[in-house]
């Protein structure tokens, strides 16, 4: 009877056991990044500063910037056996809000100057910069590992901070190397989310230099204890917590040490109806079909066959044999611009309209500067208030305002001039009652010509600014 009940209890230990390891099994989750769409991101920066020792005060900041899906600027980037095949390329405009609000007047507008950065992302969150203008601060964090994980769990990954303590206009990258931990699924806003603990020493020195940031920062040591919410369906994080103890010293002896939080979290803009729109544009606008490249008002019999092809839109330093040959005009097909002969037809009111990756794209060209200013000339009321009247339907929408010039020679005053056309086209809008979200503006100078600037008609082309309806 003994033998029997023993048995009885190991077979009934065992048995629970296995539904133990089968349950935990059955809880182990697969992370990974597969972010498609377009978001806005907030740095919100709250630290306890101390110079030398001394408590100076409170360092409150916040960057934001709306980051949009794109093409990669060089068609090697996807091609089958590239490294970067399957990543997910994006395009953002970031802008410092506590810069802006020094402008009551602008930021009340909901109108900023923002500078580019472009990057890629694979599906384990390993972050790439293209085109690094110093944001995001955070990059390849969090990154995900390879193998399923259960509650509890833990993986090593490495990632980068991009940092200006003394708002010097100077950024340097510093490693990371983070500790996160699995702590299992919740819902946080109806959402299911998973939650991550992470945490990192601040580590900088002569040993991992960045050559290219701060030459007077010496080293940097402290740590960092965060909270991490990503979506369960696509591995973006929507909210991250930062716990911040850290001090950096400079060569002349300066020691500032920050203490506090860094909030970092993710916000999707709101749906609009594209094909309402569409329909309204085709009314003022040559309207692109995005599904086959062709113009409704162009015949596409002209076009040129060519084996270059590089993305629409947004870069600005891919190679120099895979940029707009001369005497020639973009248009897109299936994302991407490729070279066709320049004809004499004009499209609709001078304004061409596309659906890109991005959102809808509107490229109003000739517009009437007074020379060398970012004056409008009366001639152009009509045009404007066309284009406000649709903007109008995406009336909580963010709205990209992209300045081009035509290329003379004078690249300096031709990027100044640009982002100033930008800047002023978002100010006409808001004066006509558009509503956005808020008008991010940049400029690219003559980098980006959609015509030959050999020609008075072709720089006249080139004179433009794109309004991006951003989804």
């Amino acid at each position: 009877m003994k033998h029997r009940t023993f048995w009885i209890f190991f077979l009934m230990a065992l048995f629970a056991t296995a539904d133990t390891e089968i349950f935990a099994q059955a809880q182990a989750v697969k992370l990974h990044y597969s972010g498609k769409g377009g978001y806005s991101l907030v740095e919100r920066t709250n630290l306890r500063r101390y110079v030398n020792g001394k408590y100076v005060g409170l360092t409150s900041r916040e960057v934001r910037s709306f980051v949009s899906p794109s093409e990669p600027p060089l068609m090697r980037f996807k091609a089958k056996g590239s490294v970067y095949e399957n990543d997910q390329w994006y395009d953002g405009s970031f802008y410092v809000m506590e810069e802006t609000l020094r402008n009551s007047q602008v930021a009340g507008a909901g109108i900023h100057e923002a500078v580019q950065s472009v990057f890629h992302i694979s599906k384990n969150g390993q972050l790439t910069m293209y085109k690094d203008n110093g944001y995001p601060s955070f990059r390849s964090f969090p990154a995900y590992t390879a193998e399923k994980v259960n509650v509890g769990e833990s993986w090593k990954a490495v990632a980068e901070r991009s940092v200006d303590p003394l708002n010097k206009g100077v950024f340097t990258k510093i490693p990371m190397q983070v500790l996160y931990t699995f702590s299992g699924a919740e819902t946080y806003k109806g959402q299911a989310v998973y939650r991550i603990k992470a945490i990192w020493q601040t580590y900088y020195d002569a040993q991992n230099r960045d050559f290219g940031g701060d030459s007077s920062l010496q080293k940097a040591r402290g740590g960092h204890k965060a909270d991490i919410i990503v979506l369960q369906e696509t591995g973006e994080p929507i909210l991250t917590i930062d716990n911040v103890d850290e001090t950096f010293f400079w060569i002349d002896g300066t020691q500032v040490n920050f203490k506090g939080t860094i909030t970092l979290f993710t916000e999707f803009p709101p749906a609009f109806d594209s094909q309402r729109i569409m329909a309204a544009l085709n009314r003022v606008a040559t309207v692109k079909d995005g599904k086959t490249g062709t113009d409704k008002k162009f015949s596409g019999t002209d076009a040129v066959k060519t084996e270059k092809v590089v993305p629409d839109g947004i870069f600005d330093n891919f190679d120099k044999n895979e940029t707009v040959a001369k005497n020639t005009k973009n248009t897109v097909s299936g994302g991407k611009t490729v070279l066709e002969k320049v004809d004499d037809v004009l499209p609709k009111n001078n304004i061409v309209a596309e659906e890109v990756s991005a959102g809808i794209r509107l490229s109003i060209r000739d517009i009437k500067f007074a020379p060398d200013s970012a004056q409008i000339l009366s001639g152009e009321s009509e045009r404007l208030d066309e284009i406000a009247e649709v903007l109008k339907m995406a009336p909580n929408a963010q709205l990209l305002v992209e300045g081009h010039t035509a290329s003379v020679g004078k690249p300096a005053g031709e990027q100044k001039l640009s982002e100033q056309r930008a800047h002023k086209i978002a100010e006409e809008l808001k004066a006509r009652g558009v509503k956005a979200g808020a008008f991010i503006c940049r400029g690219f100078g003559g980098t980006k010509p959609v015509a030959s600037n050999e020609t008075n008609e072709g720089r006249a082309q080139n004179r433009r600014v794109e309004i991006t309806i951003l989804k």
